[in-house]
């Protein structure tokens, strides 16, 4: 158990490191110089800074506006970790002054195209210019997307007027819920704000409508909405309904209806069998709603497991697969080369236990050995099976117990060497010896689903019984398990108090021996001025110091 639990916090741990590893792959920021223009507009020198925060070096760099490339940046390549400005001088023009000026940016990174804008705002140093005016924009990286895919929303603040705007909030309920997504942030003139979000698609069609709100010079909230943006829920789907036709010796033939049921025209449409081929010489497009019929004939020659497999590409550019389920189709043997005849009759009446015994007859008339014999009644299930049926005659005696008087409805399913199956039925009343109803009838070939069906309905009561006991295990181990955890946890609790314990023993012993040690220095330092003072009382003068030699000042 405790090996578990460490797996799965190691688990866990990777999972947190791999989410707080997403990094994005570039910073992009445009100054203006100067900010702002008089009224007329004019020239101002136009940098961008790109630093690139990804593992990959970004290569193939491109930076347009409206479709015209701006900056020199052939050749140049930005390792990761590294940043790179590029400066251009741009006329600005009287209309664009206060207006943001959007740049796209373009680049590779390991092979794989990325994208990117950025935007700098050039203000209007005129008079009449209000000191704060904010706008929002937003622009997603897809307009429509298939459930648990990511859209990136890119959401821009821009700051027109000429003071820096403090206690900024956005929302987008749709996207974000009611909650800020990003709040009391500044927005510098001329410096729009832009924030990032990863949306992942849900089950339906979402709006995202971006409300900016921020307070006023004279302290009045003011709110700002920016356009609305849809955002598609992608449901590609075509419903596909097969017919199987009946066998022949020229092969089976299938008919395959195709519904686009979803909300994409999907075009390019191919079918193939599980073999590869082609059902439709051509591709086909289905639009919203349309539906288109084909037909196929499989070959009876050999027996197989067919299955459909469809293709295409919908609105998005985006690969459509599916496929059906299996269909048996199994070697041709000709009808007249079966012939199979069955009865029942009554052995024993109905006795006072409600037990009777049954006698039934399977006769094979046909030129081939069949197999697989079942042997079921309607309401008793399953009640004898026999792998080879040779040619001849097969008599089987059956004990069932009936219960009380009732009609019994016999079921003898067989196949022919290819796994064809056939059918006969035979009628017994329960509480009258002989059979009431004709013995044998025209036989039917069912398909495998039917087998299935029949064969699942038999479940016996034994089964049942073993999966009552299985859950019943289940509970109980479950129980067990969280006993035993909760046995672990408390010992945990009774080691821990016990180490407390041994702590806090060992600071006592430490407290008390250092309390001793005081006590012993201050008895030996009494007794030592108790001597010193004993031998000045006994002296009365000071001891002679002996004779030093002249001139040795040196203490031996």
């Amino acid at each position: 158990m405790k090996r578990t639990k460490r797996v799965f916090a190691i688990i866990i741990s990777l999972a947190c490191l791999l989410v707080g590893s997403v990094v994005m792959a570039a910073s992009i920021n445009v100054t203006s110089d100067p900010g702002a223009l008089g009224a007329e507009g004019g020239s101002v020198q136009l940098s961008i800074s790109i630093a690139n925060d990804s593992a990959y070096a970004m290569e193939n760099i491109t930076i347009s506006n409206n479709g015209t490339r701006f900056f020199n940046t052939s050749g140049v390549v930005i390792a990761p970790g590294e940043t790179t400005a590029f400066s251009q001088s741009v006329s600005i023009p009287a209309a664009m002054l206060g207006q943001p000026i959007g740049f796209d940016i373009a680049w590779t990174e390991n092979g794989e195209q990325k994208y990117s804008t950025a935007s700098v705002t050039v203000l209007n140093s005129g008079t009449g210019l209000a000191e704060a005016a904010l706008s929002v924009s937003v622009k997603a990286s897809s307009s429509q997307a298939s459930r648990g895919e990511s859209i990136t929303l890119t959401y821009t603040i821009t700051n027109s007027g000429i003071t820096p705007v403090s206690g900024v909030s956005l929302t987008d309920k749709e996207i974000g819920g009611r909650q800020a997504m990003i709040s009391d942030v500044t927005v510098e003139p001329g410096t729009p704000y832009v924030y990032i979000h990863e949306f992942t698609m849900g089950s339906s069609t979402v709006v995202s409508a971006p409300v900016v709100t921020y307070t006023g010079a004279d302290g009045s909230t003011v709110t700002v909405t920016g356009s609305e943006k849809t955002l598609g829920m992608v449901n590609s789907k075509i419903s596909v309904s097969v017919t199987q036709g009946a066998a022949s010796e020229e092969g089976q033939q299938f008919t395959i209806a195709l519904t686009n049921n979803g909300n994409q025209r999907i075009s390019k449409i191919k079918v193939t069998d599980e073999l590869g081929n082609a059902v439709n010489s051509d591709a086909i497009s289905l639009a919203i709603g349309e539906s288109r019929t084909l037909t196929y004939t499989v070959p009876t020659t050999e027996t197989r497991n067919v299955v459909f497999n469809i293709s295409g590409i919908d609105a998005t550019n985006t690969n459509y697969s599916d496929h059906t389920e299996t269909y048996v189709v199994r070697k041709y043997i000709d009808p007249s080369l079966i012939g199979i005849s069955f009865s029942a009759e009554v052995a024993s009446p109905l006795d006072s236990a409600g037990s009777i015994s049954l006698n039934f007859t399977v006769e094979n008339t046909g030129s081939m050995d069949m197999q697989n014999l079942k042997l079921s009644e309607s309401e008793y299930g399953l009640l004898y099976m026999l792998e080879s049926i040779p040619r001849g005659t097969q008599t089987l005696n059956q004990k069932m117990s009936v219960g009380s008087p009732r009609d019994l409805i016999f079921k003898l399913e067989i196949e022919d060497p290819s796994g064809n199956i056939y059918t006969y039925n035979a009628y017994i009343k329960a509480d009258y010896v002989g059979v009431e109803a004709a013995p044998t009838s025209t036989p039917s070939v069912t398909t495998e689903e039917d087998v299935l069906n029949e064969v699942g309905g038999s479940i016996s009561s034994a089964l049942r019984t073993v999966l009552i006991v299985l859950i019943i295990l289940t509970v109980i181990a479950g129980i067990a398990l969280i006993i035993l955890d909760h046995q672990e946890k408390e010992e945990r609790k009774r080691i821990a108090r016990r180490r407390a314990q041994r702590e806090k023993m060992m600071r006592t012993q430490l407290e008390e021996e250092a309390k001793r040690q005081a006590a012993l220095h201050s008895r030996i330092g009494s007794d030592t001025n108790d001597d010193l003072g004993s031998t000045r009382i006994s002296s009365g003068r000071p001891a002679e110091r002996p004779d030093v030699p002249s001139g040795d000042t040196r203490i031996r």
